[in-house]
């Protein structure tokens, strides 16, 4: 049997102080979606109900706001957690972002890599120059960023500002990992 590489990502979500939200956090709070506690929603995916509290936290510590909310149960039991709606929205965006790389990286891989572009349409908000290279931030519909680091002379030759309207092309390059040598 033939194993060929295939492009793989990870998405997570960050704020200045780093990683928030990734595929742990994610599954976690999915399952208490599902099970209504989150010691159950732990089990389910094979975590310790302490470190799984443990991410949440971190990720609640980070974003300044409660991503779940806990009702205390009494002896007969009755307890469990729900998503604020923080919660639900991470969710949700996360979900939608992790499906439109998913999307991209297998539109890439079986149309054959080299070439394959996805045109997307956003309003630059933030613009980082360094001597070399410059790093656009696009803001697109239901806000979804789009980060691009890009020639810095790019930049000064077309004029590009924070608040422009840009239509950019992007092209995944993965042609070379099927190629036998």
């Amino acid at each position: 049997m033939s194993t060929a590489a295939r492009p793989a990502f990870k998405v997570w979500l960050e704020t200045d102080e780093g990683h928030v939200f990734g595929p742990g956090v994610y599954s976690l709070l999915r399952k208490v979606e599902e099970t209504g506690t989150l010691k159950e929603a732990a089990q389910a995916i094979g975590m310790s109900y302490r470190y799984a509290w443990g991410l949440v936290k971190k990720a609640e510590e980070k974003l300044g706001q409660p991503l779940l909310k806990a009702h205390k149960g009494g002896r007969a039991g009755g307890g469990g957690a729900e998503l604020t709606e923080v919660g639900r929205q991470f969710l949700e965006e996360f979900s939608r972002i992790e499906a439109v790389v998913s999307q991209l990286s297998r539109d890439a891989w079986q149309l054959g890599g080299f070439g394959t572009s996805n045109k997307v349409e956003g309003v630059v908000i933030d613009l980082m120059m360094t001597e070399e290279s410059a790093e656009i931030t696009l803001s697109l519909k239901e806000s979804t960023l789009v980060r691009l680091v890009i020639p810095q002379k790019l930049i000064s030759e077309k004029g590009i500002t924070e608040g422009d309207h840009l239509k950019v092309e992007l092209i995944c390059v993965t042609d070379s990992l099927n190629k036998k040598e």
